[in-house]
């Protein structure tokens, strides 16, 4: 386990801060993206892309035993203790370049081995706006964020195509009308599997010729509220968690006493849910258990948390409020925007009851963490369940600063 040591200069003199880091693995080591177990790249075995009609397809036990997926489906090929691309399958003679893992036996991302993967996990308590997020943020990103940026954001697998158009894209920006409830993860295995985007940076060469710089995979989770709702279950369907490089943790500021007795009879206010402090305090412990760090010590995973719905406080807000309008991170992440809204969203938090509490848990429990304000509906939706509109409001700045955080975009200060 690596300790590291800040030291910073504070107006009563020098701090230390320690941070117990997550253990690193080896170059050949790498995790699944499902199942989130490590494995040796050159331990992969591989699957037969070939149809059914040229190679026999068959039910696979693991990942029947993993996923309840009985379907038959090609045939597995044993590992070759080498980090080639592509190998023979032994039965139709044909090549295959798809590699699964050996622990689980999902399908990787054809970059592994390749890029690094960074896994951002979204969590937050029922209704807190998970799914909505998921559907603007990466829809906002491609559309504005990425060419600003110069950064293209792409699914990596049909899966990720399907699950995004059918679950989050169509029901928000072509149905126009809410998304229900993500179903917990013990009752649908299939929401425990991530969407999976390749982040591709580009730039100009020594000819002023665009070219691709560099290259991420990124891995993003929706969890269902529910599941944040007992310790056991989350050690079960959300180890994701402790493997994240970034935590995104939406809280619906309707869900807050003090916004609540403000806008009674103003706004259609949802059935109180989870409290976000007891989420917190979940999410640390089930990091702190799969790590074994102690108390005493700072965890180094990146924590963004979010109102989810500031539309809801626009009346509540300033004319100055700095959360009445959209950023703007024209090719850079603007930091004194993002300085300037953490500050007020604190100040709006210390405003309510056991606020300051909530504050000083995540500075204890979390090295880097950041407070932000979005609305990735910018309305707030009929009793129907149907959409006006969707102007979306800072969707990107938690994202932004998760990858500023990581030092893959430049910021403007």
């Amino acid at each position: 386990m690596k300790v590291k040591i800040n030291r910073h200069k504070t107006k009563i003199g020098m701090k230390e801060e320690i941070i117990m880091n997550i253990p690193l693995i080896n170059n050949n080591n790498k995790i699944c993206p499902f199942c989130f177990e490590e494995f040796n790249i050159q331990q992969t075995p591989f699957r037969c892309s070939s149809p059914p009609s040229v190679c026999k397809y068959s039910p696979d036990p693991i990942l029947t035993s993993k996923w309840n997926i009985s379907m038959p489906v090609a045939n597995v090929i044993s590992p070759t203790g080498s980090s080639v691309k592509q190998v023979r399958c032994p039965i139709c003679q044909n090549h295959t370049g798809k590699r699964i893992c050996p622990k689980c036996h999902q399908e990787l991302p054809p970059t592994i081995g390749e890029y690094k993967n960074y896994i951002f996990s979204i969590i937050g308590a029922k209704e807190s706006g998970k799914s909505h997020y998921i559907a603007v943020l990466i829809d906002y990103f491609k559309r504005r964020v990425g060419p600003s940026f110069k950064v293209l954001l792409e699914p990596v697998n049909d899966y990720t195509i399907k699950r995004y158009k059918d679950s989050f894209y169509n029901p928000i920006f072509r149905k126009k009308e809410v998304i229900l409830g993500t179903a917990s993860g013990l009752a649908n295995a299939e929401v425990r599997l991530p969407l999976i985007y390749s982040l591709v940076f580009s730039g100009k060469g020594i000819f002023g010729k665009q070219k691709i710089t560099r290259c991420i995979t990124l891995s993003f989770f929706d969890t269902a509220g529910e599941d944040l709702n007992d310790q056991d279950i989350m050690s079960v369907t959300n180890k994701y968690i402790y493997r994240s490089d970034g935590i995104i943790l939406l809280f619906d500021p309707l869900q807050i006493s003090y916004v609540r007795d403000q806008l009674a009879g103003k706004v259609d206010l949802p059935e109180q849910n989870t409290e976000t402090e007891e989420i917190i305090n979940r999410t640390t412990n089930l990091i702190r258990n799969a790590y074994s760090i102690p108390m005493t010590k700072s965890i180094n995973i990146p924590l963004a948390i979010a109102f989810s719905k500031i539309d809801a406080l626009d009346r509540l807000l300033p004319p100055e409020s700095q959360l009445s309008s959209d950023s703007s991170h024209e090719g850079k992440f603007d930091v004194k925007d993002c300085r300037a809204v953490d500050d007020e969203v604190q100040a709006f938090i210390d405003n309510w009851e056991q606020g300051e509490a909530l504050i000083n848990q995540v500075k204890t429990n979390f090295a880097d963490n950041c407070f932000f304000g979005l609305s990735a509906l910018g309305c707030n939706p009929h009793r129907t369940g149907k959409i006006p509109n969707v102007i979306p409001r800072r969707v990107a700045d938690p994202f932004l600063w998760l990858l500023h955080n990581k030092k893959l975009i430049e910021s403007n200060g």
